[in-house]
């Protein structure tokens, strides 16, 4: 979260002639506690000289989720900038006031509440200025807005459409999502923080993480989208469904209840489009769906599941579905949704138990099913009329779902059973317009596999399921990654022969193997299915990857950059036997057949959005070790370990070396196992 600072600089005297140090304030009080409750941000600095007033510095006061703002004496350009914040943001703007000051507070914010500290030891109220901060983040008011106050009905400015975010960073999102790389998302989010427009950049990020379906990421991100922004639309939205996905992952009933609250904000904004709200109550139905599916999915025949489905949430879920669709006939998506859900229920109604849900009323179920087959009826041309208007002016994944759910309505319009050529006819059309292995995929699976539980058409479920692939496949068993660091062979006359770690000598290379070599057998003898990621720096890494492939565990080459740029980059200090080592392995790793190499980046550089981090600790090879271990992180694996050949060198603060690889998987909470190499130089 971002806070931006309102504030006078350097020394200013109140009407009495009084100096207060305002950059001491700041530095003693308001930093401080911004740090301290975990924000990032600043003043007007941090991208103007002083007394420069430009587009800049509006997008901070409008953008930044929290302002603190020091009223302590009568300064034009403060009062201005509050007065830009007041009338563009409803929340979390915080005043605060030193003491004693000769400066009234003007009228027109009187009535508005300020933190009070002394400008003679701004420190002492450091505390308290946490305190204030934490309380105004976590309290629910409409506003604190004297503006937004006395003009209720007045709107937020978007800050979703002003703020820019740099074209470097919207490619790199687009290539990594277009890789459905997670491990490379996930350090975009992690790289975004902190940015002036963080928020903005986190939700491309967020929305690139939930179309390669890696929902608990993807959650986290749009939670720090919405952090300081409880009522944040598209977040809502996005944690609805990622929220409702990591339900059906875990089955943890909590996750489901954070969907349903997800959409009540939704609900309770009160200037909501027809279409924002249709979305709302059709996700709604969607859980009550999720929900009524769960009951019966466990069950062994298709008779008792199609017994235990027929409950009071299914019609519940028909309703919801049918209710969207009633509030914005252009949603397609919650039409397709009640017929599907109301084909399902004409189909239960030959179950005997399906008059409980009518007190064992015959004539009242016969109603009902006379009813809805007349309602669907109807229904169906009032859908089929929206999708049509729908593949004639929608783009994008709005157009995507248009033509899927064209074939839905195929699907639902087959005899049952249906002959060969008609289903063969229906999966091709599947097949031509969902994207594989995408959130698009796994919703129609998902679809057809409750046609398939429930006997509706299963044998044109089972095939389109077929061609579509069973979503998140894993092999059979347990599976454990291993991601393997470790030091590079010293460089001559890099190390002062007193001090060597990794001499290159054959001998020491020999124990080096025998080291890895022992570490990687006894994991390989652990319980799971083992698999390797390593880069292929000389020295530990490749002796690694050797001892990898004569002990036939699967490994993956994850490099930075290409591999051309590496075996220049990397191998120009150390002899041709290395370079020529790298180069087997690489070639052994991108066999077109079984092409096991992941590259982050084929630019020699950070991208352009980084590049003032080039000079803070941040290098293609250090972002490239946060990568592989996201990669390993993002595998869907049961057990994920870093394998360090180290010096245990904790004073090591290199952002490129082992020790850092160490410090970032402690801080994943990944198993660690380390080889001592301080052995390599013993005796």
């Amino acid at each position: 979260m971002r806070c931006f600072v309102i504030r006078g600089f350097g020394e200013k005297k109140d009407c009495s002639g009084r100096l207060i140090d305002f950059d001491r304030v700041d530095r003693e009080l308001i930093a401080k506690a911004v740090e301290r409750c975990g924000m990032t941000g600043g003043t007007t600095v941090q991208v103007v000289g002083a007394g420069q007033i430009h587009q800049d510095m509006f997008q901070l006061i409008l953008q930044d989720d929290f302002v603190v703002c020091d009223i302590t004496v009568h300064n034009a350009n403060v009062f201005y900038e509050l007065g830009v914040r007041h009338a563009l943001r409803k929340k979390h703007t915080l005043l605060i006031k030193g003491t004693p000051t000769a400066d009234a507070t003007p009228f027109d914010i009187a009535g508005v509440r300020y933190l009070t500290y002394p400008v003679d030891d701004p420190q002492s109220a450091l505390d308290a200025l946490v305190e204030s901060i934490k309380a105004t983040l976590a309290r629910d008011r409409v506003t604190d807005s004297p503006v937004f106050l006395m003009l209720p009905q007045l709107l937020e400015a978007d800050v979703s459409r002003i703020t820019a975010v740099p074209l470097s960073l919207t490619e790199e999102v687009q290539r990594a999502a277009a890789r459905g790389d997670k491990g490379w998302l996930r350090v975009l989010a992690e790289d975004v923080r902190g940015e002036t427009f963080e928020r903005a950049g986190l939700r491309l990020v967020g929305r690139a993480q939930m179309s390669v379906n890696d929902f608990r990421e993807g959650a986290k991100t749009w939670e720090a989208v919405r952090n300081g922004a409880s009522g944040d639309l598209e977040a809502n939205f996005a944690l609805a469904n990622a929220y409702e996905r990591l339900y059906k992952q875990s089955g943890d009933l909590a996750r489901l209840t954070d969907s349903n609250q997800a959409l009540q904000r939704v609900l309770a904004e009160p200037n909501l489009t027809t279409n924002q709200r249709s979305e709302a109550l059709a996700l709604h139905g969607r859980n009550l769906k999720t929900l009524w599916r769960r009951g019966f999915a466990g069950l062994d025949s298709v008779e008792a599941r199609r017994e235990q489905a027929t409950a009071t949430r299914a019609t519940e879920a028909y309703e919801a579905y049918r209710d969207a669709f009633n509030a914005d006939l252009n949603h397609f998506f919650s039409g397709v949704a009640a017929l599907q859900m109301g084909h399902i229920l004409l189909s239960l109604a030959s179950s005997p138990t399906l008059t409980t849900l009518f007190d064992d009323d015959a004539q009242k179920t016969k109603r009902y099913v006379d009813d809805l087959g007349e309602e669907l009826a109807s229904l169906r041309h009032v859908v089929r009329a929206s999708i049509s208007r729908a593949l004639k002016t929608e783009t994008g994944d709005d157009l995507v779902w248009a033509k899927i759910s064209a074939i839905d309505l195929r699907f639902l319009s087959l005899p049952d059973p249906a002959a060969a050529p008609a289903v063969s006819a229906l999966v091709l059309a599947y097949k031509q317009v969902v994207p594989l292995g995408t959130f698009f995929s796994d919703s129609v699976y998902g679809q057809m596999a409750l046609f398939e539980q429930l006997g509706i058409n299963a044998a044109a479920a089972s095939a389109v399921m077929s061609a579509l692939g069973k979503p998140e496949a894993s092999g059979s068993g347990r599976r454990h990654v291993v991601v393997f660091s470790g030091h590079t062979v010293d460089k001559a006359g890099e190390r002062p022969p007193a001090a060597p770690r990794f001499p290159a000598a054959k001998p020491v290379q020999e124990k080096a193997r025998a080291l890895i070599d022992a570490a990687l057998a006894d994991l390989q003898g652990q319980d799971g299915e083992l698999t390797v990621l390593c880069s292929a720096a000389p020295g530990a890494d490749i002796l690694a990857l050797e001892a990898c492939r004569e002990r036939k565990i699967p490994s993956w080459l994850c490099l930075p950059l290409e591999r051309e740029v590496v075996g220049r980059e990397v191998f120009r200090h150390f002899d041709d036997d290395w370079r020529n080592r790298f180069l087997a392995l690489a070639n052994a790793h991108a066999a077109p057949a079984d092409d096991r190499t992941f590259i982050m980046n084929y630019s020699e550089r950070l991208p352009e959005w980084l590049l003032p981090r080039e000079g803070k600790g941040m290098t293609v090879w250090s972002r490239g070790n946060r990568w592989m271990l996201q990669q390993a992180l993002a595998w869907g694996a049961d057990k994920v370990t870093l394998l360090a050949l180290w010096d245990h060198d904790e004073n090591d603060l290199s952002p490129n070396g082992t020790a850092a690889m160490v410090r970032l998987a402690r801080e994943a909470a990944m198993f660690v196992k380390l080889v001592d190499s301080r052995s390599l130089t013993a005796g």
